[in-house]
């Protein structure tokens, strides 16, 4: 037969209970996750451009401090913050290939500019690219990117080169202003790129 618990077994059920709680409720509070993505800017479509362009962007090389889930925020002259809630939706790599890619295909008036990883069987005659140095915000003051960049063609051959420093003030307070002027950098980037592929 099974006997009641006792008072000393009630009491430390009950503390149990109550750590147990008293912890699930602080991971909740901690779990607020913040997510990111880059995006493109919108501007007009060339009429004159090459319809007939097949271009890729990408593979993209990060260096190590900002090749991570998190977002980099530097907060002091040696001093960056890597916030625990604060996230990339995805693959850095990937969204700033797609988002310069966009801006491309807008800037020449291309049909269509694809990013790394290519599209099954839509691997470009002519692919664009980076490798960055430096991507990031600055507090109280601006987001940078400095970035060098190949023009290949699809044996890997680079047929031109160059390389660029770029800043953009962040207009706003939290991390959706810092992405938002981190977006404008890649369109800098991107109208630098699609003036020497005009050529």
């Amino acid at each position: 037969m099974t006997q009641p618990p006792t008072t000393m077994q009630q009491s430390r059920f009950f503390h149990v209970t109550v750590a147990f709680l008293a912890v699930f409720g602080l991971v909740a509070c901690g779990s607020n996750q913040e997510y990111y993505r880059l995006s493109a800017e919108s501007s007009a479509t060339s009429s004159a451009g090459d319809r007939t362009i097949s271009l890729g962007v990408g593979p993209i090389s990060l260096p190590s401090y900002i090749d991570r889930s998190e977002l980099v925020f530097q907060n002091g002259p040696n001093e960056f913050q890597v916030p625990p809630n604060v996230s990339w939706a995805g693959s850095l790599q990937e969204n700033i290939a797609a988002v310069i890619a966009q801006n491309l295909q807008e800037q020449l008036g291309a049909r269509e500019v694809v990013s790394y990883p290519w599209p099954s069987g839509r691997a470009p005659t002519r692919r664009v690219a980076l490798d960055i140095r430096q991507f990031h915000g600055i507090s109280g003051g601006d987001a940078i990117l400095d970035v060098n960049w190949r023009l290949q063609d699809s044996s890997g051959n680079t047929l031109a080169h160059g390389s660029g420093s770029f800043r953009e003030p962040i207009q706003g307070d939290g991390y959706a202003a810092v992405v938002a002027a981190e977006s404008r950098l890649l369109a800098q980037c991107a109208a630098v790129i699609a003036r020497s592929l005009s050529r």
